[in-house]
């Protein structure tokens, strides 16, 4: 008798138990999924031109674009620059321009590639923002490998983290 008892009551905890352990669990809310909106541009032709042809030169109204250590934000006065750059593109529509994206010494190779690319699309979004057609701006990025100055100063780093705006004449086939 006594161990029928004990094993009705070992049977009733293991019960009590599963139930308190089953009853607690949370139960997991699945939010259901927002429908994605499509990210739309600005502009329907977003191809850059070749950059082959004619070569680049420098345009003595277009002055470079200086940016912070490790950033792509273009401060106001990169802004004003991009200003007047646009103005003057409006009033010279057969110019082509192509920005380069360049960095400082400090970092990799593979690193200062990849945020000069960012430099040289951040302003060339803005020129496209500003009224400036995709398809009359090329980017490349230079890196490191095309410095200003050649200095391991913060003077010139900071001439060196920069976009240089080059032009060139449409080629005749557009």
């Amino acid at each position: 008798m006594r161990k029928l008892f004990y094993l009705n009551f070992l049977v009733g905890v293991i019960l009590c138990s599963l139930i308190f352990i089953t009853g607690c669990a949370k139960k997991q809310v699945i939010k259901p999924l927002q429908p994605m909106t499509p990210i739309t541009e600005p502009e329907t032709n977003l191809e850059e031109p070749s950059l082959r042809g004619k070569e680049y030169k420098k345009i003595p109204d277009i002055e470079a674009v200086h940016f912070d250590y490790d950033d792509t934000l273009l401060k106001a006065e990169a802004r004003d620059i991009l200003a007047k750059t646009a103005k003057w593109l409006k009033e010279n529509p057969e110019v082509e321009l192509l920005v380069e994206g360049h960095c400082d010494e400090r970092g990799t190779t593979d690193y200062n590639m990849a945020l000069g690319d960012r430099r040289a699309k951040a302003i060339r979004s803005y020129l496209m923002k500003l009224g400036i057609k995709g398809n009359r701006i090329a980017t490349i990025s230079y890196g490191e490998e095309k410095p200003l100055d050649s200095g391991h100063t913060e003077d010139a780093w900071a001439k060196n983290r920069r976009g240089e705006l080059l032009g060139r004449i449409f080629p005749k086939d557009k």
